[in-house]
């Protein structure tokens, strides 16, 4: 019986009932799979305005489990979610970098998300349960000026190392409810202009509010708004809505988290 009620508790109504009552709400939970999983965070890209985008990421199967012949897909979706490519690495280093400009992307200049997923045919020595996640680096360089550097913002999308297993999503919880409040640790009075790039975790549609103004976005979508207000607070139904930062002053930017 208490073993019942343990999975009540955890399954997906459960905690759209208590996200939605705020009773001891769920913002993230990680699947445990009876195999090991590979998870990606949805990592911004930008090619508009004068941007570049610089990816640096490891072999992690190889360093840390020194398993050989792994290889990445990268999934590069625009902002609407529509797939633009996938491209598939082979031969990896320890460490490996990848350059995303307009040309890259078949011309394209404008922002979107790309995920990057771990294969290996040889997944043995890994545990039914181990979850191999890759938070990276990103840089985006304004104008050809030196590139501002951040980690991965959430993890969104995950799928088995053998590739064998469909790509899932929803680590992110939503609420029934607009009646989460995130209130972001800066004030922005100091710059000239501030842009908050939101993605959609989850394959619902998420609703979120700032400024007295109300936005929905569809799965898996990205959004920019532009502030320059000093203080922001977001409120939204989804429990995990944490923007990405490009702040302006004069020639100069800078890229962070939330």
């Amino acid at each position: 019986m208490k073993s019942l009620i343990k999975n009540l508790l955890k399954s997906e109504i459960s905690i759209l009932i208590r996200n939605s009552l705020n009773i001891k709400p769920i913002s993230i939970k990680t699947n445990q799979e009876n195999y090991p999983t590979t998870v990606s965070d949805a990592f911004l890209w930008r090619t508009d305005k004068g941007y570049k985008t610089k990816f640096k990421y490891s072999d992690i199967l190889n360093f840390f489990y020194k398993i050989k012949n792994s290889w990445v897909e990268l999934h590069f979706y625009n902002k609407n979610n529509q797939l633009l490519k996938i491209e598939k690495i082979e031969s990896l280093n320890l460490s490996n970098e990848l350059e995303i400009t307009s040309e890259y992307l078949n011309d394209i200049k404008d922002y979107g998300v790309f995920y990057i997923y771990h294969f290996s045919e040889n997944d043995k020595d890994l545990n039914n349960g181990s979850i191999i996640s890759n938070r990276c680096y990103l840089g985006f360089s304004y104008n050809n000026n030196l590139h501002s550097f951040i980690h991965g913002n959430i993890l969104v999308k995950f799928t088995s190392v053998n590739s064998k297993q469909k790509i899932s999503t929803d680590i992110v919880k939503t609420s029934l409810f607009n009646n989460q409040i995130y209130t972001i640790q800066k004030y922005f009075n100091d710059f000239d202009n501030n842009e908050l790039f939101f993605v959609n975790p989850t394959s619902k549609i998420i609703e979120f509010s700032l400024e007295n103004k109300k936005f929905r976005l569809n799965p898996h979508c990205t959004m920019v708004v532009e502030t320059q207000n000093s203080i922001i607070s977001i409120k939204s139904n989804c429990l995990f809505i944490r923007p990405t930062i490009f702040s302006y002053k004069g020639k100069y930017m800078d890229v962070h988290h939330s």
